[in-house]
C-alpha cells in the first residue's frame, strides 16, 4: 500500500440500479417496438417510400437499420424506438445507420433517421447529421410533416 492510497484511500464503486424484467414485460417491449416499425413502414409507402422492416432478432455487428426506405434519388437508414417518455440512441446504433448508408453510396441524398413513437403521444423524429449520442423527448424533434419536408 502506497502513501497515496492511505492519503485518499478509494471509494467503492456506486451499485447501478437495474430493474429486473419478466419475460411477459421482455415479450411486450419487443411487440411494442415491432409494431412501430410496421407502422412507420406503412407511413413511409403511404407517401411513395418503398420501404422495409429488417427483421434483426438480436445486436449484430452488421449495420443494419430497423428500417430502410427508398424514393427517387434519396434514402433513408432508419432507427426506431417506442418509448414512453424518452428514447435514447447510442452512439454504435447511429454508426451503423451511417455505416448502411455509406454501403449504398449511389444514392445522392442519404439520412439517417431517428423515430420515436412515444405511447399515447406520437411519432417524433430527429436526422443524425453527425455521429454521436442522441435522445428524443416528447414534444421535441421534428414531426412527421416537418421530417417529410426536410427529406423531400
Amino acid at each position: 500500500m502506497s502513501l497515496r492510497d492511505i492519503a485518499s484511500p478509494k471509494k467503492k464503486p456506486r451499485e447501478r440500479y437495474t430493474r429486473q424484467l419478466t419475460a411477459k414485460q421482455v415479450r411486450a417491449m419487443k411487440k411494442r417496438g415491432y409494431d412501430a416499425e410496421r407502422e412507420l413502414v406503412h407511413m413511409l409507402r403511404d407517401v411513395g417510400y418503398d420501404a422495409i422492416r429488417v427483421p434483426v432478432s438480436a445486436p449484430s455487428k452488421e449495420p443494419l437499420p430497423d428500417v430502410f426506405a427508398i424514393k427517387d434519388d434519396a434514402i433513408l437508414s432508419i432507427e426506431v424506438k417506442a418509448q414512453e417518455r424518452y428514447a435514447y440512441y447510442k452512439r454504435d446504433q447511429v454508426q451503423k445507420l451511417f455505416e448502411f448508408l455509406e454501403i449504398h453510396k449511389i444514392y445522392p441524398r442519404r439520412y439517417a433517421v431517428l423515430a420515436a413513437k412515444f405511447k399515447y403521444k406520437g411519432w417524433w423524429f430527429d436526422v443524425a447529421t453527425k455521429l454521436g449520442d442522441y435522445m428524443i423527448k416528447i414534444d421535441q424533434g421534428m414531426t412527421w410533416n416537418e421530417l417529410l419536408s426536410k427529406i423531400s
